[in-house]
């Protein structure tokens, strides 16, 4: 295997970077008061080390808005996105978006990272606004710090962990040894409790037989030496690996884990997140029997309508067949507010939020709603397989799953914090 440098990894993601979406009628209302357009704020990581990821979000969003205005707007009105830099930084996300607020925007959409989501949360019911997440998975999210003027359109960590848990108690089920490798932070924490708690469940639902479940190896937040962890795993028993490491801090894991064969020894890997970024980053270096999760597998929504239509916006103004699932959420999250403007018959943050629970449209990932009680998104879950390709690109998807997350949100507790049994 070659060596993957971190520059080849932003690279790749922003070669990844351009995106598209379901064009959706919007009847206009002739009382409608202004001829403005109606502004909802993003705030992404446009700089840093996690601006991989903003290039997709954009321009997914712009799809979004462009098919929209060129069905007739909303009451007669276009849309128009303001863009704010929120540096995957909880103080710079709230300077943003108070500056948004104070532009007299109220829809906001955002929080692609769990610290900037949660430090956005805080400050939306003083602000009288509202916000729409489009990336962190973090639990508390909506539960011990859930607020009515929140929503999440994408996974919790809870229900992809379960799904995650699901799906290989059913297509590895002879795969019975799992370990992990996660941050030493609460979020790390949650993540293997439900996975692990899945594994508990689902092995014996599915597999009709127990799952052995090593504890994991915790890493610090923000270490870049892992080998440490990497022998650790080596000496256990693990066949299958969970893992949560993102972006540049996954490909050096990789690097420092092949003296030690950890990618020979892992029989099944599954990953939180990285999906499409990491298979155009690693190409042939990725390792066999690569599962992970995605906010949005285009080729899983072909036979509908508005993912089609995403996916030929997308293709059309990038050139690239293979979408990230970070061209989505943001997406979706238009729409959304779209649809909830729409029912609403004005932008008012209450009525807006009202709206928002009660839609019910079929996006790009299928129909989507709101769980009222905690504003968690109810749609598919999905999750791919990614391996290595002689040919080119290098990789290639072997499979792909859509599994419906109604059935494994767990109990609505806004207020509270998750039980996981």
């Amino acid at each position: 295997m070659s060596s993957i440098s971190r520059r080849s990894f932003v690279k790749a993601g922003a070669a990844a970077a351009a995106a598209g979406l379901a064009s959706t009628s919007f009847t206009t209302r002739a009382w409608a008061q202004s001829s403005a357009p109606i502004r909802i704020g993003i705030l992404l990581p446009l700089s840093g080390a996690q601006s991989t990821y903003s290039a997709d979000c954009q321009l997914s969003a712009q799809i979004a808005v462009d098919q929209i205005n060129a069905a007739g707007g909303i009451m007669g009105r276009t849309l128009e996105i303001v863009y704010k830099d929120d540096k995957a930084n909880p103080n710079a996300a709230i300077a943003a978006g108070k500056e948004l607020v104070g532009e007299g925007i109220n829809l906001l959409i955002g929080g692609l990272n769990t610290p900037g989501a949660l430090s956005l949360v805080g400050i939306m019911p003083e602000s009288k606004s509202t916000l729409i997440t489009i990336g962190s998975v973090a639990d508390s999210l909506n539960h011990e710090s859930f607020n009515r003027n929140f929503f999440r359109i994408t996974d919790s960590a809870y229900s992809r962990a379960q799904a995650q848990a699901r799906l290989v108690a059913e297509k590895h089920p002879d795969i019975t040894n799992w370990g992990g490798i996660l941050p030493d932070v609460e979020f790390g924490h949650a993540l293997w409790r439900s996975f692990s708690a899945g594994l508990k469940k689902f092995y014996p639902e599915l597999a009709k037989t127990e799952a052995q479940i090593t504890d994991p190896v915790l890493f610090k937040w923000g270490a870049i030496d892992f080998k440490n962890q990497i022998a650790s795993l080596v000496r256990q028993p693990v066949q299958g690996l969970y893992q949560s490491l993102t972006g540049e801090d996954f490909l050096t894991m990789l690097n420092q884990a092949r003296p030690f064969g950890l990618a020979d020894k892992v029989k099944v890997f599954m990953d939180l997140s990285g999906e499409i970024l990491f298979a155009k980053t690693l190409k042939q270096n990725l390792p066999n029997n690569f599962w992970s999760g995605s906010h949005w597998y285009y080729e899983s929504y072909q036979d509908i309508k508005a993912g089609r239509d995403l996916y030929t916006a997308y293709v059309e103004r990038t050139g690239d067949k293979t979408p990230t699932g970070y061209v989505g959420p943001a997406h979706m999250a238009i729409n959304a507010y779209a649809h909830a403007i729409q029912a609403a018959g004005n932008t008012e943050t209450d009525a807006v939020i009202t709206a928002l629970e009660n839609i019910n449209f079929e996006s790009a990932k299928g129909p989507l709603s709101f769980r009222k009680e905690d504003h968690q998104v109810v749609a598919d879950i999905n999750i791919i397989r990614l391996a290595p390709k002689d040919e080119e690109p290098g990789w290639k998807v072997e499979d792909h799953v859509k599994l419906p997350n109604a059935e494994l949100l767990g109990e609505a507790t806004p207020g509270k914090a998750i039980v996981v049994e």
